[in-house]
């Protein structure tokens, strides 16, 4: 920086008389960058993302920074600085156009090469993921499926999961687009999901004195299971997205709707497979893991997303029945945070239900979770609401729509449309909060990542099960916002227009 950036910039401007416009040709880093003047510029075309020079360099980049740590060799670190140098080449234009733009990039850049560096070495080479491997069953399902006791009643995870593989299936068939983009990243998960399965590795434990295996079951009839969920999802998808391809759009919207209706079935499907009536199956209190945040996240959306449009409409309306005891539960619900309505839930909750329902802790929480979720989304709807210009309302009673059709086919749908980057993210953050529930005894994947550490083989690891789960929850979240960004898309919502998608 010094050398390279600050100089040049001092000689060009004070030093230039003195010398004699001798040391006008001191380099700088747009002129030492010229080196790769020389390099082609290439495009490799792949179905689902085209390659150009900057992600071959910066993937080499990466490799190398990781090479670097597992071979402990300076030699191939320089060799990633060099990869970052020619992208750096590529957007020069942009990083270093001028004096203070060359400063904010090679600061940057320090922060974020020592960054991306660090955690290489402590994912890729230091730490030793063991505890993962030996446990991953429980971080996705709980320990009641994998104890050996109540283990046999895994059984009623795999139909919920035929069920997600056939609504997602059908969904992303309805987009009408090539086939590539979907069967390459499902193939991925696929092949992801199977690896996840049957990776095994020996480790000495010194509780037990000998080596065992990171994978403690057998891994065949989970396999063919997986194996037919995967297939049955890209059936589905074939059939879907062969029949609505050229179909008109009033056909794709009515299977959409069914759609809809499928999915709040199956998850109704879901909960009596898991606690049928009777004495059979497991109850909510031993559910776990990461499906256990599943659950309370889908009901928390789907259940909340009701409450939240009644109380939006309740809050805008001028008769006092409905619109006092819409702002009371909202102004109430918002003033406090979610650990304390839990906490509500657990203490209080049982005492005023009991004599009309006996409802367990998982429907506790859902209930609260529900009611948190739907209050903070009226709030966004309602100001998606009040942008709704007052022409809308002239039409829709000039077309004779009674109050209530204006309001769910008119108002509703713009209010969703404008506010929806608002309600994609309550629904991430209500997806986050659901690892609150450990503060209860329950066995969500943030109570079984913090328990797992005080196995004997892995004490005081709490790094590796909590960076795991954490991951986990990124990449759904990651997930969600790009569905959100390409219902974004389809309703037009990244150009002018698009109004009559809605």
């Amino acid at each position: 920086m010094f050398v390279f950036v600050i100089v040049p910039e001092l000689l060009r401007k004070y030093a230039s008389s003195v010398f004699d416009n001798r040391l006008n040709k001191w380099p700088d880093i747009p002129t030492i960058l010229k080196i790769f003047d020389r390099i082609p510029q290439i495009k490799i075309n792949v179905p689902y993302m085209p390659l150009t020079n900057s992600h071959i360099s910066l993937f080499f980049a990466i490799l190398f920074i990781y090479l670097s740590h597992d071979m402990s060799s300076p030699i191939l670190e320089i060799i990633s600085l060099i990869f970052f140098a020619y992208l750096a080449y590529l957007y020069q234009d942009e990083l270093f156009d001028t004096f203070w733009n060359s400063i904010i990039t090679l600061l940057s850049f320090f922060v974020i090469y020592n960054l991306i560096s660090g955690i290489i070495n402590f994912v890729f080479v230091e730490t030793d993921w063991n505890i993962i491997w030996r446990n991953r069953r429980t971080l996705l399902v709980g320990p009641t499926f994998v104890d050996p006791a109540t283990g046999h009643e895994i059984w009623r995870l795999w139909p919920p999961f035929y069920f997600l593989m056939v609504l997602v299936g059908a969904a992303y068939g309805l987009l009408g687009e090539k086939k590539s983009n979907f069967f390459i990243p499902y193939s991925i998960f696929g092949i992801v999901c199977l690896a996840f399965l049957w990776q095994e590795q020996d480790y000495y434990s010194g509780f037990y004195d000998e080596t065992v295996s990171t994978r403690n079951y057998d891994p065949l009839l989970s396999t063919i299971l997986l194996l037919g969920g995967l297939a049955l999802g890209a059936g589905c998808f074939h059939l879907v997205h062969s029949y609505y391809k050229d179909a008109e759009e009033y056909r794709i919207k009515y299977f959409q709707n069914i759609l809809v209706s499928l999915t709040i079935i199956a998850f109704i499907a879901t909960i009596l497979i898991l606690d049928p009536p009777g004495d059979d199956g497991v109850k909510p209190s031993g559910w776990g893991g990461l499906v256990l945040n599943l659950i309370f996240a889908s009901a928390a959306i789907v259940v909340g997303f009701g409450v939240g449009v009644c109380l939006a409409f309740g809050r805008r309306s001028q008769l006092p029945v409905f619109w006092i005891p819409s702002v009371a539960i909202i102004e109430l619900v918002r003033s406090g945070p979610l650990i304390a309505w839990l906490f509500f839930a657990q203490i209080l909750v049982p005492d005023i239900v009991n004599p009309v329902w006996e409802a367990d802790i998982a429907s506790r929480v859902i209930l609260v979770l529900s009611l948190f979720f739907g209050c903070y989304l009226a709030e966004a709807l309602r100001g998606g609401l009040q942008a709704i210009p007052y022409g809308q309302y002239e039409a829709a009673t000039a077309l004779g729509l009674s109050p209530v059709q204006t309001k769910l086919q008119i108002e509703l749908p713009q209010a969703i449309r404008t506010t929806l980057p608002a309600i994609v993210s309550q629904m991430i953050g209500m997806l986050k909060d659901t690892s609150l529930v450990f503060f209860f005894g329950i066995y969500d994947a943030f109570r079984v990542a913090k328990d797992l550490p005080a196995q004997p083989d892995f004490i005081g690891q709490h790094e590796q099960s909590l960076l795991f789960v954490g991951m986990i929850f990124w990449i759904l979240s990651f997930y969600l916002s790009k569905v959100s960004r390409r219902i974004e898309k389809n309703l037009g919502l990244g150009s002018e227009g698009g109004g009559e998608a809605t």
